[in-house]
């Protein structure tokens, strides 16, 4: 059995390790997320929503890896999701979005529910967004209350134009506070005036 002082030092470790990755989330450091992300295209992004009840394989091939850099190199060809997987403690990752988002005026989602054991998950109450004062759409608040929030899905809409405020370089962090809950950092790359697009949450 550990000793109380083996106990106590796990303890400090762990909360060390919390601070830090809250800390990686609120600046913007990417230096610590040493796992392998996922390379998610368009065409998983949109099969992915496009099956009504994708299969297994079609969800996993769009969920993000936790500890790790995932890229998404979406162009909004057609509506999609992205997935989050489950929401622990500490935990950060990033989406950055590679693809240009403006192909059409396709709803590209990124949701908390639907990878495999990530069915408690919701985004915390928070506002969500850049905001970039005069563009209208530029953050949203998620529904709930601090106590029980209920946003599942974070919804970014953009115009089928080189002026959204979603570009390629676009990195959007997510870290959980606490189990089942994803706050989010986003930090926007515009593209052209960066004018249009819109968040919403559901």
């Amino acid at each position: 059995m550990s000793s109380a002082k083996e106990i106590l030092a796990y303890i400090r470790k762990e909360d060390n390790t919390r601070q830090s990755t809250a800390l990686d989330f609120l600046s913007g450091y990417q230096g610590n997320l040493a796992g392998t992300g996922v390379d998610v295209t368009d065409a998983e992004a949109v099969a992915a929503l496009a099956s009504g009840t994708p299969a297994a394989s079609v969800v996993l091939a769009a969920t993000c890896i936790k500890d790790a850099v995932n890229t998404w190199a979406s162009t909004a060809s057609g509506a999609q999701d992205i997935y989050l997987p489950p929401a622990v403690r500490g935990d950060h990752l990033v989406i950055d979005i590679t693809g240009e988002l403006d192909d059409a005026t396709a709803a590209c989602t990124i949701k908390c529910v639907g990878a495999v054991g990530a069915a408690s998950n919701v985004y915390a109450k928070q506002v969500i967004g850049t905001n970039t004062g005069g563009i209208a759409g530029s953050a949203a608040e998620t529904g709930g209350t601090a106590a029980a929030p209920t946003s599942v899905n974070l919804i970014y809409t953009p115009a089928a134009a080189a002026t959204n405020f979603l570009g390629p370089g676009t990195m959007i962090h997510f870290y959980c506070p606490k189990d089942n809950q994803w706050l989010v950092n986003c930090r926007a790359v515009p593209k052209g005036t960066g004018a249009t697009g819109a968040f919403t949450v559901s």
